[in-house]
């Protein structure tokens, strides 16, 4: 897409803040972003890539001619975009590409240079599909093309007037109007009349006419200079009788040679009659026939901007037409002095319905909720879908924040009912974020924005719920994306380390495997712990990568101290519930064991009990393809979930963690004694080994030994170390004295 190709160096690095914000741009934007240099695809955004059918990865790094039905097309454009491009104007065209499976996409086109006097310095685009928009345009065009024809086709003059002004007419009405006014000498839309009184006077009777449901007719005659007479019959018929500013179609017609017939021969007037009332038959079906065309065409044009302003699925306003409203709402506010609310709703765990029983079931599902939204709501106010499981619900002049309150507390009851769609009972809840104007903001893409904030804070409440925006919500928000943006950075750059753990057995008095734990060594904040960034990664989606390093690295790590000479113990891992259900997470580990020349049995993946038990089926289908690679499954933090006995002996798991919420008060609390007297014979019943986190007193690990646990893991041994401490954590210190404290 340059205009030149030329070399040039790379651009000079941009601040942090200005690649933060284009960062930002280019993932959030609605429309494709693509920058080029050098006939190479730089950079483009997920949109970009969606539009021609590649991932981001895909099509970074390709010449650019390969989004172009042939070279001839690509080198085209750049002839065109070469002049405004190097005068620093903004480029814009609609232009038929290629898509990667080489079907042709119509895109918007619009790009500047990055520098105009340098523009191999390369260009910035964005781009929109407008397939379907052409589509429907050429749909149009040809239509009217259709109607045009019909139109001028007439043997007679046709002419559209409202408010007594000429709209539309054809040649053969303009050519009677321009004999008439060569005749009268007059120029005026009343020139087919003999004078203005007679003027009026018809056009008050052709509006009675009209109002009654009528088609008015006249004829009016035209003296010539030299005696003749010319006649000239028009036909009016409204569009519509109830609304007379809709106009009328009117019917213009030559008639003199009839009317001089008439005349001249009296003795054939009743033939003539019947001809002309066969004529008048003949263009009151013309009439009637022109009237469906353009009938016609305003139910086309109205369809068009049904289809453009609703939801397909649920009928719904859509984006398009929320926005229009909630304009036009504080518009009013503003003027009023009301308060309006905006409600984002957002249906919790909606996907899952979708990837379990299928997209039909979800439609019809949206299809309900929106039934049941709209009922609780008044007819001033606006339910719309606005993509996916997402609703915006706009409150017309509310008197109070307590009433949009009430409306969200009737959401939460319209909802409760379980919604049965074929064979299914579905349960379904809702989070709903609110904001208020003026009171949280005057603008309407920001009332928005603070909705959906809020929104996400109603999900963290435990769903099924609402919240009302605060500004501190801005400040989390902020604080979350700042993290996010900073860890992002420290991944990239190396800034993540790990530290280890040994776990402990006691019988033996060595060390039976080694706990590897992530931290973040910030340049600025120093070492920063896993529970100020973990939650974070987990759902922006770091946590994939990130995991893949600590792997990595934890295997990599481990061999070097079998090199040299350390104790060979297996390395244990974490994985998050994310991690856990990436889809390949087998092959990833398979590929890691192989570059870091590891056997599988030296791993062992910790996985919490919880996330096993969020999908139990697909659980069993990750651990047997981890189990078929060699690899040990440990179950961490065990006891704090809701793990099923009948599915826990389905798993394939070689370890059960004791969570440390038991392990400190063992020697208080009789319950934590059950619980981990239940654990210990649990596993010991079904094969597996069972540890105890969190020991850090010799009086738990006494009242751990004499309830059958041996392993441990915990302070009392031993803190995390980084690698280079390999002789403190191979050789966990043992406080003095402790031989003898131990209860056997």
């Amino acid at each position: 897409m340059d205009a030149m190709k030329t070399a040039t160096p790379l651009l000079a690095p941009r601040p942090m803040t200005a690649q933060l914000g284009l960062d930002a741009i280019m993932k959030n934007a609605p429309i494709g972003i693509l920058f080029t240099r050098q006939s190479l695809l730089v950079q483009a955004n997920e949109q970009c890539a969606a539009i021609f059918g590649y991932t981001v990865e895909e099509l970074v790094g390709r010449q650019a001619v390969v989004l172009y039905p042939s070279e001839k097309d690509y080198e085209s454009l750049g002839v065109i975009a070469s002049s405004p491009l190097m005068a620093g104007e903004l480029f814009q065209t609609d232009y038929e590409m290629q898509r990667k499976d080489g079907c042709r996409v119509w895109c918007r086109l619009r790009g500047r240079a990055i520098n105009p006097q340098h523009v191999v310095d390369g260009t910035l685009w964005t781009i929109e599909d407008i397939t379907e928009e052409r589509l429907i345009t050429q749909a149009l065009e040809n239509r009217t093309h259709e109607l045009t024809a019909i139109f001028e086709s007439q043997a007679m003059g046709v002419a559209i007037i409202r408010e007594s002004r000429i709209v539309r007419s054809n040649q053969r009405w303009e050519a009677l109007r321009r004999m008439v006014a060569e005749l009268s000498g007059d120029q005026s839309e009343d020139l087919f009349f003999p004078d203005s009184g007679m003027y009026d006077r018809l056009q008050q009777f052709a509006s009675l006419q009209f109002q009654l449901g009528l088609v008015f007719s006249t004829e009016q005659k035209y003296l010539h200079d030299d005696g003749r007479s010319s006649w000239l019959r028009m036909v009016g018929t409204a569009f519509d009788a109830a609304h007379p500013k809709a106009g009328a179609v009117w019917m213009l017609e030559d008639i003199t040679d009839r009317r001089l017939a008439e005349e001249t021969l009296r003795d054939a007037r009743d033939i003539l009659e019947s001809r002309v009332q066969e004529r008048t038959k003949e263009l009151e079906s013309v009439v009637v026939q022109l009237q469906q065309e353009i009938s016609e065409r305003i139910r086309a044009e109205r369809n068009v901007w049904e289809i453009a302003h609703h939801d397909s699925l649920t009928g719904l306003p859509n984006r398009m037409l929320l926005h229009d409203r909630l304009e036009q709402v504080l518009a009013s506010g503003q003027r009023n002095n009301h308060q309006a609310a905006v409600m984002f709703l957002d249906l919790d765990h909606f996907k899952k319905i979708n990837d379990t029983l299928g997209h039909a079931i979800g439609d019809e599902l949206l299809k309900q909720v929106a039934q049941r939204l709209t009922g609780v709501v008044r007819a001033v106010d606006t339910v719309s879908r606005i993509g996916g499981d997402e609703f915006v619900i706009l409150l017309h002049e509310i008197s109070s924040v307590g009433d949009a309150l009430l409306v969200a507390e009737k959401i939460l009851a319209v909802l409760e009912p379980t919604i049965m769609i074929e064979k299914y009972s579905l349960q379904v809840t809702p989070s709903i974020g609110i904001s208020i104007y003026p009171d949280d903001a005057s603008d309407a893409l920001v009332l928005m924005k603070n909705a959906d904030a809020a929104m996400y804070h109603a999900k963290d409440a435990g769903r099924n719920t609402f919240r009302l925006y605060s500004s501190k919500m801005d400040e989390q928000a902020s604080r979350f994306f700042a993290i996010e943006q900073r860890l992002q950075q420290a991944i990239k750059t190396g800034q993540m380390v790990l530290h280890y753990q040994p776990l402990i057995d006691w019988g033996s008095r060595t060390v039976c495997g080694m706990e590897a734990l992530v931290r973040w060594n910030d340049p600025v904040h120093g070492l920063i712990m896993p529970s100020d960034f973990i939650s974070i990664a987990e759902e922006t989606g770091l946590i994939v990568p990130l995991g893949e390093w600590v792997l990595a690295e934890a295997l990599r790590q481990n061999h070097l101290w079998q090199e040299a000479g350390r104790l060979v113990v297996p390395i244990s891992v974490n994985l998050s519930p994310r991690q856990f259900r990436q889809p390949g997470l087998a092959d990833t580990v398979r590929r890691i064991l192989l570059e870091t020349g590891q056997p599988a049995n030296f791993l062992e993946l910790e996985i919490t009990e919880s996330s096993l038990m969020h999908d139990a089926h697909e659980t069993i289908s990750i651990l047997d393809e981890l189990a078929a690679l060699g690899v040990r499954i440990a179950i961490d933090d065990f006891g704090t979930g809701y793990s099923s006995l009948s599915y826990l002996k389905r798993f394939h798991v070689h370890k059960l963690k004791i969570d440390q919420s038991f392990v400190c008060d063992v020697t208080t609390d009789s319950d934590d004694v059950a619980i981990v007297t239940a654990v210990v014979g649990l596993a010991e019943s079904m094969g597996l080994e069972t540890i105890a986190e969190g020991v850090e007193r010799l009086d738990q690990l006494n009242a751990l030994i004499r309830l059958g646990c041996h392993k441990f893991q915990g302070y009392l041994f031993s803190r995390s170390l980084p690698a280079e401490a390999a002789d403190s954590i191979f050789s966990p210190a043992i406080p003095q004295g402790m031989q003898q404290h131990i209860s056997f």
